[in-house]
């Protein structure tokens, strides 16, 4: 629920892009435009939160020799908001395309957990960045 709202939140101000087929949330214009104004020192649990993503990055799932794996895919040439909203993209899909499961390794259960704990503590802080996203993202509702 709170990432189907991030993304109203977004499509509904100014990070909608798409065409006639389809509109997305525009996440790499986010991250281009609060980078400069988000704080990872703001407090402790954010700071923690975004070291935590950001030396131990969510991997990406891939399908190699018919096999699926997992491998670390760090972009380059992003600030540090820019790669964290990238990492928490990657968490939102492992988990809504069914890439993380307990089941699959139960010994990763804690890893995320604090992934997806982490992942919105730093979603907030971005969103409060843009005062107009930060509205619409509290206003939405079902």
């Amino acid at each position: 629920m709170t990432l189907s709202r991030i993304e109203f939140a977004l499509k509904v101000t100014k990070y909608a892009k798409g065409n006639t087929s389809r509109a997305k949330p525009d996440w790499d214009k986010f991250g281009r435009d609060i980078k400069d104004h988000f704080n990872i020192k703001r407090d402790e649990k954010l700071e923690a939160s975004c070291n935590y993503y950001l030396k131990l990055p969510p991997q990406k799932q891939i399908l190699k020799n018919n096999k699926l794996t997992w491998v670390d895919a760090i972009p380059e040439g992003l600030s540090d908001p820019e790669l964290l909203l990238v990492y928490v993209r990657r968490v939102r899909n492992n988990l809504f395309h069914g890439g993380k499961y307990n089941i699959q390794a139960p010994d990763e259960t804690e890893r995320n957990e604090e992934l997806l704990k982490s992942g919105i503590r730093i979603i907030h802080e971005a969103l409060k960045c843009e005062l107009n996203v930060w509205g619409a993202y509290q206003q939405a509702s079902i």
